[in-house]
């Protein structure tokens, strides 16, 4: 029971900041529908994760990866001011599909959230043997798509 209050506790969190960063004003009534609706939320997001038996993963790269994130956030947003530019001088941005590899030691799904969370690229499925469909913008591998796979696409 400890660990199913510390697992609401986190999602009830994480799920009420993100709710204040998205109203306008913060008000008192504010933050008591937002309390609430993150607490709803929270119950059903552990429901939904024991349901799919969805698991955290491999964490040994998780501390490194979160640290190159911000960094691969501006740097994929720069990336993607160019192809917008592009497309309005008329020239179509290209993206392509690739297979990448997981790193060992990386957890498929936190992974994919924190890639998918930039707009260079994106997890569209995950395949066998730790392998993932991903679409990206133009240009190379990011620092953070580098540091959670094992290299190369095909």
């Amino acid at each position: 029971m400890a660990r199913a209050a510390l697992e609401w506790s986190v999602w009830w969190a994480a799920l009420l900041v993100l709710q204040l960063l998205l109203i306008g004003q913060v008000t008192w009534p504010e933050v008591a529908v937002a309390a609430a609706g993150a607490l709803l939320a929270a119950v059903a997001a552990r429901a939904t994760r024991l349901a799919a038996g969805a698991r955290l993963g491999g964490t040994a790269l998780m501390g490194r990866a979160l640290l190159l994130w911000p960094g691969a956030l501006l740097a994929d947003t720069g990336r993607l001011a160019v192809a917008v530019v592009r497309g309005l001088r008329g020239r179509p941005p290209s993206g392509r599909f690739h297979t990448i590899r997981w790193h060992e030691g990386t957890g498929p799904a936190w992974t994919s959230g924190l890639l998918s969370a930039t707009p260079g690229l994106y997890v569209v499925a995950h395949g066998p043997d730790r392998t993932a469909l991903v679409h990206t913008l133009l240009g190379g591998a990011g620092v953070l798509e580098k540091a959670l796979t094992t290299g190369g696409r095909r």
